[in-house]
């Protein structure tokens, strides 16, 4: 028995959708430079301009001295370098998950690292923290959908009419 096109075709377009809407991206903060003290308090502010973070994606703290990095909960604390409330990974390398919408705070609390610029804040959609899914991830899921449903049915149709 031959595999008919309209099959091959109809996985491929459904295997392709399927990636879509679950893609995700993986931030290795810093890139190559990596998670330590900056030559220039403003890097990971600078690193973090043109990157669109997105529910789903994560991020990955990479550091070969002793460093760690701590997500704290408010900027008050990030400002400050508050080392009392958060999430602390003292392990490279660290992986977060970016899981809603909302701004997230980190911060290395290795002596003044800090204050020396040691730090990054993201932006996670449009930053206010939701629990629905941001608009590009929720409108690929739903195109997704519609189209392996009317593939389906174009399938159903093309085997009952042969």
């Amino acid at each position: 028995m031959a595999i008919r096109i309209d099959r091959i075709v109809f996985l491929i377009i459904a295997v392709a959708l399927l990636e879509g809407a679950t893609s995700e991206t993986k931030y290795k903060v810093g890139d190559d430079y990596g998670w330590r003290i900056p030559d220039n308090a403003s890097y990971y502010e600078n690193w973090v301009r043109g990157k669109k973070f997105e529910v789903g994606d994560s991020l990955e703290f990479n550091w070969t001295a002793t460093h760690n990095v701590f997500e704290v909960t408010t900027k008050t604390e990030y400002d400050a370098c508050d080392k009392t409330n958060g999430i602390r990974k003292d392990t490279s390398p660290a992986t977060f998950d970016l899981t809603e919408n909302g701004t997230y705070y980190y911060i290395c609390t290795i002596g003044s690292h800090c204050n020396l610029g040691q730090k990054v804040t993201i932006v996670v959609g449009n930053g206010n923290s939701s629990s629905l899914p941001n608009n590009h991830a929720a409108l690929s899921a739903v195109l997704s959908t519609i189209t392996i449903v009317a593939a389906s049915l174009v399938h159903l149709c093309s085997f009952l009419l042969y």
